[in-house]
């Protein structure tokens, strides 16, 4: 299944948010691999940031992000980036209306 979030940074964090998207923690990439996401990409417009990624089941992904510590950093370490509130950015509740394989 895809999935989407979107969600909006401070505009004056622009290029940190990237530096901090070019280093993404290790720990952090092997969590959300052993979580089942795949295919996950990050699109930049202006302050608003759209994300999309690919799993098999939702619910199991989330539960083992969400309860990790490692995201806890990762969402603190963000926070001062980020203005969009991580129980926001789950992904499940953005409608897919087209795609074309």
């Amino acid at each position: 299944m895809r999935y989407s979030f979107h969600l909006i940074i401070r505009n004056e964090m622009k290029d940190e948010y990237i530096k901090r998207h070019k280093n993404v923690w290790p720990e952090l990439l092997k969590l959300l691999k052993e979580a089942g996401v795949r295919n996950y990409s990050i699109f930049m417009d202006g302050a608003d940031i759209f994300g999309y990624w690919e799993c098999e089941d939702l619910s199991r992904a989330l539960g083992i992000i969400n309860s990790s510590e490692i995201n806890r950093k990762w969402q603190q370490f963000m926070s001062d980036v980020v203005i969009t509130a991580p129980e926001n950015r789950t992904g499940d509740t953005v409608m897919e209306v087209f795609h074309l394989d």
